[in-house]
């Protein structure tokens, strides 16, 4: 695995997942920072979505397996940005379609006072780790999902703020460009 660090600004893992496309919002700029399965298993890895049977599993698989899965996970990953963006009823169906399918090759293991599921340790694995975070974001209260204000940034986060009130993705990043390019507008008018 390389030294990529993949943005971790969203506020829950699926929307980190979503957060692999920069520029989501221009076309001419978008870029996918997963474009094949070995950026995915970095991902799995850095977040230590699953264990590393399964993500030596995904990397060994034939060719035509690991793709499959690869553009199934983005389909996932597009699905959690148009369910929770767009309302769109075909991204819950399959965010459902594969969080059934995800648990019924899960299984579930007591740690401490608590059970949680573990996706399959195959090449599989890494698609049912993030159907179980897709499932767990868009059960969960949305009412602080937030899209940058930024016209072409498109990073999604849960706004925790303590008003409720975050614009940008980062404060550092898109908040200061736009506070810049303002200032520059003002100044020329």
């Amino acid at each position: 695995m390389g030294a990529t660090t993949f943005p971790r600004v969203g506020g829950h893992p699926a929307f980190d997942l979503v957060d692999t496309v920069h520029w989501r919002l221009d076309d001419a700029r978008a870029i996918d920072t997963l474009p094949d399965v070995e950026a995915v298993l970095e991902w799995c890895a850095e977040i230590d979505l699953v264990d590393s049977d399964a993500l030596r599993a995904l990397a060994s698989a034939a060719r035509e397996t690991a793709a499959a899965e690869h553009t199934a996970i983005l389909a996932l990953r597009e699905a959690v940005y148009e369910a929770v963006f767009e309302d769109s009823p075909d991204a819950v169906a399959l965010i459902a379609r594969e969080h059934i399918d995800a648990l019924s090759r899960s299984r579930l293991h007591r740690d401490g006072d608590r059970w949680h599921w573990h996706p399959p340790a195959d090449r599989t694995g890494p698609r049912a780790a993030i159907a179980l975070l897709a499932h767990d974001l868009l059960t969960s209260d949305l009412r602080a999902a937030r899209q940058c204000g930024d016209d072409a940034c498109g990073w999604v986060y849960l706004d925790t703020s303590p008003r409720r009130n975050r614009i940008w993705c980062t404060a550092a990043g898109c908040g200061n460009r736009n506070r810049v390019k303002r200032h520059h507008a003002r100044t020329r008018a």
